[in-house]
């Protein structure tokens, strides 16, 4: 053993592998998601930071050798976890792999109560390198343990291989497999088996993506965002004369009782949720860049398909809309976003090839480079997003603050919507030579004004109908 930064013992595992007979192995074209965020990823070294994390609790505290055992099992059951890349002038591929080696880092917390923080830390450290996915696994995986006994796993994953969807579906059955390993200790061979088998895989993926239907599906999506791009706004920040160079991005998040109950009235009243939040936040920033118009780009998790809800591997794909706050009063202009979004919604899977070239294209028509650095997300679950039947506590607002990146990449705005004990919290990043702190914390409260209004104004006219 040796001992870590945080001044308790912390060794490292091999956490060797295989995959059954009959398991996916050799080499497939890499998936649409994939080959995007492959893409994105090498454009934009060494600012684009693009890995998810879980931190996954263990319930009842097990033996370490429990804890390995489970997260072996995760990567024998998932092809995305044992998956290495090779790219050549033939476009990129897939290298499943049936055995292999993973290092698990096993950190001991400091104290009682820190296991928690201790993973976070974890979660930071691997954070700071992406992965070489040419020769390496893309997991990060650590086990955090108070006297031996585990506590908390954690991942981290190369965005290429996993989406927030596959970071739930792990989570969900590592939960499945450590409450099956700690029912009965000694014998779990016993036990029925906690998971359905894996049906498909990135493997399989590929091959759907391959066939006629599929290409009709990307032709309609290239198709949409031709549409969306021909007549694009200008910039909401135009590039500066002399470049910025390495602009940090600092992220607030906004916690208010009161944004939570506007949130509440107005999905009552009609309004879609993920249509609120975009609507409100551009009306506010057209007020202060006066442009009325402005293109974000929407990341779709693409789970259309109740088949694929257990799916592990990344189908994030982006789409594109466009808002126009020019005319109309805020729930009209709330419809008329719900509408489009839901348009956008169903053209984001396609072949990044084809999208590639629909962009060059359309560069040239417009004899200027389009600007895609505005993104929305609203990240919350399904059964978030609807009205809640309880009141949300009373919660003074107050603005929180992240580092996101130290140096700007690709992304000049990134507005998202995320949750806590089930109620909404704005988030609004920005590159600080486009929004400095004190603007974007202006630009929060301003969308707490504006949805607190709505919300008044839609109940008074519930009470006078």
């Amino acid at each position: 053993m040796t001992t870590g930064s945080l001044g308790t013992l912390r060794t490292t595992v091999d956490l060797a592998f295989g995959a059954p007979s009959g398991s996916p192995r050799g080499v497939y074209e890499a998936t649409w998601g994939q080959r995007e965020m492959w893409r994105t990823i090498a454009r934009h070294r060494p600012g684009g930071f693009y890995q998810l994390s879980q931190i996954i609790p263990v319930g009842a505290p097990c033996g370490l050798d429990t804890a390995l055992g489970c997260l072996r099992q995760l990567v024998v059951r998932h092809a995305s976890l044992r998956t290495t890349f090779q790219e050549d002038a033939g476009g990129l591929y897939q290298v499943i792999h049936r055995e292999g080696v993973l290092r698990v880092l096993v950190q001991e917390a400091p104290g009682e109560g820190r296991e928690r923080a201790t993973a976070a830390t974890l979660v930071a450290a691997f954070q700071e390198e992406e992965p070489l996915l040419e020769r390496e696994f893309a997991p990060r995986l650590a086990v955090v343990t108070r006297g031996g006994r585990a506590a908390y796993l954690v991942l981290v994953c190369s965005h290429v291989v996993l989406d927030g969807h596959s970071e739930r579906v792990l989570a969900a059955e590592a939960g499945a497999l450590l409450a099956h390993a700690t029912a009965a200790p000694g014998r779990e061979g016993e036990l029925p088996a906690p998971l359905p088998p894996v049906v498909h895989g990135p493997a399989e993926q590929a091959a759907a993506e391959a066939r006629a239907r599929s290409r009709r599906t990307s032709a309609r999506s290239v198709a949409h965002w031709r549409a969306t791009l021909a007549d694009a706004p200008p910039p909401l920040f135009p590039s500066p004369a002399e470049p910025v160079a390495g602009a940090p991005i600092w992220c607030g998040r906004l916690a208010s009782g009161a944004l939570a109950e506007a949130e509440a009235v107005l999905v009552r009243s009609g309004l879609g949720s993920s249509a609120l939040w975009l609507s409100a936040v551009a009306r506010v920033l057209a007020a202060r860049t006066g442009h009325p118009a402005m293109t974000f780009r929407l990341p779709v998790g693409n789970r259309f398909d109740q088949a694929l809800d257990g799916y592990v591997g990344n189908l994030s794909q982006h789409t594109v809309v466009t808002v126009d706050t020019a005319s109309g009063t805020f729930p009209e202009l709330a419809r008329r976003v719900e509408r489009d979004l839901m348009r956008a919604y169903f053209h984001a899977r396609y072949d990044p090839a084809e999208l590639a070239e629909a962009t060059r294209d359309i560069e040239a028509r417009r004899g200027a480079p389009l600007d895609l650095t505005y993104l929305f997300n609203d990240v919350r679950s399904r059964g978030a997003k609807r009205p809640s039947t309880t009141r949300p506590p009373a919660r003074a607002p107050e603005v929180s603050w992240e580092l996101l990146h130290s140096a700007n990449s690709d992304i000049k705005l990134h507005v998202r919507v995320t949750e806590s004990a089930g109620h909404p919290l704005l988030d609004i990043a920005a590159d600080t030579s486009c929004l400095p702190r004190s603007a974007i914390t202006d630009a929060l409260f301003a969308v707490e004004r504006l949805l607190v209004g709505a919300a008044r104004e839609a109940a008074s006219g519930t009470a006078r109908s």
